[in-house]
């Protein structure tokens, strides 16, 4: 499977690297290759803007009862299974869907993930199988984006700090990864730890990958911002959908 997406990747990639080089002069500081990726997480973004949008669309419904969470809280917090069993009643009576479009859009990172890392790993098969003799691979301090980043606070670090800053963001703005007790207090402290595993994972990994993810998660971060303030200016709309949501159920 991460073959076949190291193929797609890689032919993404190609098509996008010869574009511009058959547009424009290749700038000295950022390689066509690094411009690729950009291109490409940007592609890719784009491509998980829907799930983005329903994930934060359904934090900012689930804002809307969160006056009811705290009463389930406060009834049944002596027992955390009561309490758990009564939070998902209430977000099936809401019509949300707890952690579905996060996981989407975390299986689909992890996959172009790997197939990236597949590709990076043998460029001359999946994008350059003429070799990389006239191959420029450099992006501002990184000399070689196939190979790992020279400095331990340089690409490594800002996925770190950017995915942190993603997870950050939607346990404020969400109610559900805002429970600190049982399985979801669990679940938020591994997502807080979770960026600086990526530090020390994507330190020994090519610079291309914490490029991507970096870019990835900026993206996203602001997509999410983007959609907080706008549904958070038409509340009217997020309740007009819940009460869409109860009458198709009857």
């Amino acid at each position: 499977m991460f073959n076949f997406l190291a193929s797609i990747l890689g032919k993404l990639m190609r098509f996008i690297y010869d574009s511009l080089n058959q547009s424009f002069a290749e700038p000295t500081n950022i390689s066509f290759y690094a411009i690729s990726i950009i291109i490409m997480t940007l592609l890719v973004s784009l491509m998980i803007i829907p799930m983005t949008i329903s994930q934060q669309k359904q934090a900012e419904r689930t804002a809307i009862f969160k006056p009811k969470m705290a009463e389930i809280e406060k009834k049944y917090g002596y027992d955390q299974q009561i309490m758990q069993q009564k939070m998902q009643e209430l977000y099936k009576e809401e019509g949300v869907t707890p952690g579905l479009s996060g996981c989407l859009v975390m299986i689909v990172q992890v996959l172009v993930l790997f197939g990236l890392f597949r590709m990076m790993n043998d460029t001359t098969k999946y994008v350059f199988p003429e070799g990389l003799d006239n191959i420029r691979t450099n992006f501002l301090w990184v000399p070689n984006l196939i190979e790992r980043d020279p400095y331990w606070f340089g690409l490594p670090l800002l996925t770190s700090l950017s995915q942190f800053a993603v997870q950050l963001f939607s346990m404020k703005t969400n109610p559900q990864m805002q429970q600190a007790g049982g399985a979801m207090g669990n679940m938020n402290t591994m997502f807080l730890f979770m960026p600086l595993i990526y530090f020390f994972v994507f330190r020994g990994l090519p610079a291309g990958l914490p490029l991507y993810y970096t870019l990835s998660s900026v993206f996203r971060l602001i997509i999410m911002v983007i959609m907080h303030f706008y549904m958070r200016s038409n509340k009217t709309e997020l309740k007009n959908e819940k009460v869409n949501y109860k009458d198709s159920k009857n």
